[in-house]
């Protein structure tokens, strides 16, 4: 008997697991199910522009749909289009969609000890990837997973973050293989030696992808997406931004 294909679904947040699903037919439709309720939500409150600084997303209309919004977050050429939330319960949306489902897809979020408007010296934000035996998926923070390449890091080197006050650019200076700590527990971003601590991990782990040519000083934002690595990895994949720009929404 042949075994069942599985999907497998991998975070980092307070706590990291892995799952290995069987019955992958039923699976797959979990997932197309989220995903087909964040494109949904895509076309009714997300303005695109060739611009993605000039992006209008209506937060009211998102309000009214779940108040845990804090934001939007697009990487352009990737399929990370999605809300941001933020919970008192910080392992809520590990399993929640951004319309209250129960689902293992989850939603991209920020713990709530994070700024909800990303004043943060770091901020870290959190995504699953959805890993398969033999088919692609790019749920989530799923296409992070491309930023394994230096090439393509060059070539789509900006995060663009929306709130209801401002819209924020951000650019790409690290994508590194990380340790499993509690990011927001191992350092006080506050103290400009750990924070500069911090952003040398980040560039200087062997193996790390980095731009040095970004002027990081204790001044500088830094968004660190974080997710998985791989099956039953005790490993994080890391993409870390620095803010470059930022407008009145």
């Amino acid at each position: 008997m042949k075994k069942k294909k599985g999907l497998r679904f991998l975070t980092l947040g307070l706590i990291a697991f892995a799952l290995v699903l069987s019955g992958c037919n039923s699976k797959e439709k979990e997932v197309g199910k989220a995903q087909e309720e964040y494109t949904k939500v895509q076309e009714e409150v997300v303005q695109n522009a060739d611009d993605p600084m000039a992006k209008k997303v209506d937060f009211a209309e998102l309000d009214s749909i779940n108040p845990d919004v804090i934001g939007w977050i697009y990487i352009p050429n990737t399929s990370i289009d999605y809300p941001i939330m933020q919970s008192e319960d910080d392992e809520k949306y590990l399993t929640t969609t951004l319309r209250g489902e129960t689902n293992e897809t989850g939603s991209i979020y920020t713990e709530k000890y994070n700024a909800r408007d990303f004043s943060d010296p770091v901020t870290i934000m959190y995504g699953h990837t959805v890993f398969s035996d033999d088919k692609s998926y790019d749920a989530m923070f799923s296409d992070l997973q491309k930023y394994k390449e230096e090439s393509f890091m060059q070539e789509n080197p900006y995060i663009y973050v929306y709130t209801p006050e401002k819209t924020i650019k951000y650019q790409i200076f690290s994508c590194v293989t990380f340790d499993d700590r509690y990011i927001l527990g191992n350092y006080q971003f506050r103290d400009p030696e750990d924070f500069q601590n911090y952003v040398d991990e980040l560039r200087n782990t062997p193996g790390a992808i980095v731009n040095r040519d970004l002027n990081i000083t204790t001044d500088s934002k830094v968004l660190t997406l974080s997710t998985c690595v791989g099956i039953g990895a005790d490993q994080r994949w890391l993409v870390n931004a620095i803010e470059v720009e930022e407008q009145p929404a």
